[in-house]
C-alpha cells in the first residue's frame, strides 16, 4: 500500500515548504551578505540554534552508520548516540575553541597552517570530491527509495522540489538561512517523533504485540574492534574534523556558546535514539521481505496509521533531507570559494567571493537536480556502499588530525605520503565494495583486505595511516640528516 497523493494534499505539502523557505529568509535576513555573513553567519549563533543545526546534520549520518555496520542492533544505536554525544562534547570544550582561536574558515586550512599548502589543497580536493561524488548521491538514491516506496509518487518531482527549495535560501543567505532552517527542521522531526509516540501508546494490540515479539537483532555484523575501536574513530572524524560540523563551529558567538551548544545537542541525542528504537520495533513486526524497499514499504504502509501522521512520517524525512542538502551546498560552496579561488586570488573582495559562493551554490545544485534521473536508477545497497568508502576517508583524516595534535614535530612531507598512500588503499577497497561482489581467493590476506566488516575496515585504515606517517617521517628526518652532515663534511673540506 502507498499514502493517496491527492493534488490538495501535493499542493498543501509544497506550501509547507514555501512557507519554510520564507519564514528562514524572514528570520535570517541581513542589512548586507557579506563573506562572514554568507559563508559564516556573522559568527552570531547562539547555543540554541547551534545545537539544533549539530543534531539536524547528525542524524542521517547516524541512519547509515546503524543500517551499514549492525542492521538496526538495539545495542549499536544506543552505543552510537553515547558515543555521538562523548564527541560532541571534545568539539565543545577542545576542538571548537581551538578553531575558534585560530579563526579557520575550512579544516584543510587548519592543515594548512600546520602542515603546508600542498596538504590543504589536497584535502580540500577529498572533500569535495566525497561532497559531490558520495554524499551527494548516497542523498539522492535514499531519498529517491524512500519517497517512491513511502509515497508511491515520482520520486523526481519531489526530490527536484526539495533541491530547488533548499538550494533558494542557501543561494540567498548561505549559512545563516542553514542555520535558522535547522531549527524549524528540527521541531518538525521533534513533533512528528511525539506525534508517532502518542499513537503508538493509544493504538490498540501495538503495544502488546512490541511487548510479546519485539527482539532486536543482538548478533551484530560487527566485530568488537569495529565497535570498540572504529565507532569512535568514525565520529571523532564526523564532529571534530569533518567541514560539515566545523562550519557550522566556526559561527558560534563565542567559545561559551560553542560549549552550551555541544551539551545542548547532546542532550538532543535522544531524539535519534527513540527514532531508531521505533523503527526498530516496527521492523520486529511488520518487516516480511529481505530488501529495504519491502521492509520499509511494510513498516509505514499499515493502514492503522491516521493520515496526518504519515504525513508527518513524509515531512520529517523530507526535512532531515534538506538539512543534508543545505550543508553540502554550503560547505562545498565555502571549500570552493576559500580553499581554489581564495588561494588563487588572495586579493577578491568580498562582494566577489559571495558571487563566487553563490554561483558554486547554483552549479552544484544544477549538477544535483541533474544526477536524480540516474540515482532514480540505482539501488539503495550502492548507497551502503558508498558510505563505507566516505568511512574509510574519515578514519584516514582522524589518523592525521590526531597526530597533528599530540605531535608537533610531524614532517609536512609525511603527511602528503600518508594521504596518497591512504587514498589509493581506500579507492582500492570502494571499487571492490561496489563493483566486486565476492572474491574467491585462498589468499586469506586479500580475502581479509577485500571483505572484512568496513568498521574494521576503518580500524585498519586509521592505524595504517598511523604507521605510514611515523614510518616516512622518519624516513625524511633521516635523510635530512644525512643531507646535513654531507654539507658539514663540504665545509670542513673547504
Amino acid at each position: 500500500m502507498s499514502f493517496d497523493l491527492s493534488k490538495i494534499d501535493v499542493s498543501l505539502y509544497s506550501l509547507f515548504f514555501l512557507f519554510l523557505f520564507f519564514i528562514t529568509m524572514y528570520v535570517s535576513r541581513t542589512k548586507e551578505v557579506t563573506v562572514e555573513s554568507y559563508f559564516f553567519a556573522n559568527r552570531n549563533i547562539n547555543w540554541l540554534v547551534l545545537g539544533a543545526s549539530f543534531l539536524i546534520s547528525n542524524i542521517f549520518s547516524l541512519f547509515f552508520l546503524v543500517i551499514t555496520s549492525a542492521e538496526m542492533n538495539a545495542g549499536l544505536v544506543i552505543s552510537c548516540s553515547v558515543v555521538s554525544i562523548v564527541m560532541v562534547v571534545i568539539l565543545g570544550w577542545f576542538i571548537g575553541p581551538r578553531y575558534l582561536k585560530i579563526k579557520i574558515h575550512t579544516i584543510p586550512e587548519y592543515f594548512e597552517k600546520r602542515f603546508g599548502r600542498n596538504c590543504r589543497l589536497f584535502l580540500s580536493t577529498l572533500y569535495v570530491f566525497f561532497n559531490i561524488s558520495i554524499r551527494l548521491m548516497i542523498l539522492l538514491i535514499s531519498g529517491s527509495v524512500i519517497i517512491h516506496t513511502l509515497t508511491g509518487a515520482d520520486s523526481f518531482s519531489l526530490l527536484f522540489f526539495f533541491l530547488v527549495v533548499t538550494g533558494a535560501y542557501v543561494i540567498v543567505d548561505g549559512l545563516h538561512a542553514e542555520m535558522y532552517a535547522s531549527v524549524i527542521q528540527i521541531v518538525i522531526v521533534v513533533v512528528s517523533l511525539l506525534g508517532f509516540l502518542v499513537w503508538l501508546n493509544y493504538h490498540d494490540g501495538i503495544l502488546a504485540q512490541l511487548s510479546n515479539d519485539i527482539s532486536f537483532n543482538t548478533s551484530s555484523a560487527s566485530t568488537w574492534t569495529g565497535l570498540v575501536v572504529g565507532i569512535p574513530i568514525l565520529f571523532f572524524w564526523f564532529w571534530c574534523a569533518d567541514q560539515f560540523i566545523i562550519q557550522k563551529v566556526m559561527s558560534a558567538r563565542d567559545a561559551v556558546n560553542a560549549r552550551k551548544a555541544a551539551l545542548f545537542s547532546g542532550f538532543l541525542q535522544i531524539v535519534p535514539i527513540l527514532i531508531f528504537i521505533i523503527y526498530g520495533f516496527l521492523l520486529s513486526i511488520f518487516s516480511r521481505e529481505n530488501t529495504f524497499n519491502g521492509t520499509l514499504r511494510e513498516s509505514f504502509s499499515f493502514s492503522s496509521l491516521p493520515n496526518n501522521l504519515q504525513w508527518g512520517v513524509i515531512i520529517t524525512v523530507a526535512a532531515i533531507m534538506m538539512a543534508a542538502f543545505a550543508s553540502i551546498l554550503n560547505t562545498t560552496s565555502l571549500l570552493i570559494t576559500f580553499d581554489f579561488y581564495r588561494s588563487f586570488k588572495t586579493t577578491a573582495s568580498d562582494r566577489t567571493l559571495v558571487l563566487v559562493g553563490r554561483i558554486t551554490t547554483m552549479v552544484l545544485l544544477l549538477y544535483a537536480i541533474l544526477l536524480i534521473p540516474i540515482s532514480q536508477t540505482m539501488d539503495f545497497s550502492i548507497c551502503l556502499k558508498l558510505f563505507k568508502s566516505l568511512a574509510y576517508f574519515g578514519a584516514m583524516i582522524s589518523s592525521v588530525f590526531v597526530i597533528s595534535l599530540f605531535n608537533k614535530r610531524i614532517q609536512t612531507s609525511g603527511v602528503l605520503w600518508t594521504l596518497y598512500i591512504g587514498t589509493v588503499i581506500i579507492l582500492i577497497r570502494a571499487t571492490m565494495d561496489i563493483f566486486i561482489t565476492g572474491i574467491h581467493s585462498e589468499n586469506v590476506m586479500l580475502k581479509c583486505f577485500a571483505q572484512s566488516n568496513f568498521l574494521d575496515f576503518a580500524v585498519f585504515v586509521f592505524v595504517t595511516s598511523i604507521i605510514i606517517l611515523f614510518v616516512f617521517d622518519r624516513i625524511i628526518k633521516l635523510q635530512k640528516n644525512v643531507i646535513l652532515k654531507k654539507r658539514s663534511k663540504n665545509l670542513e673540506i673547504r
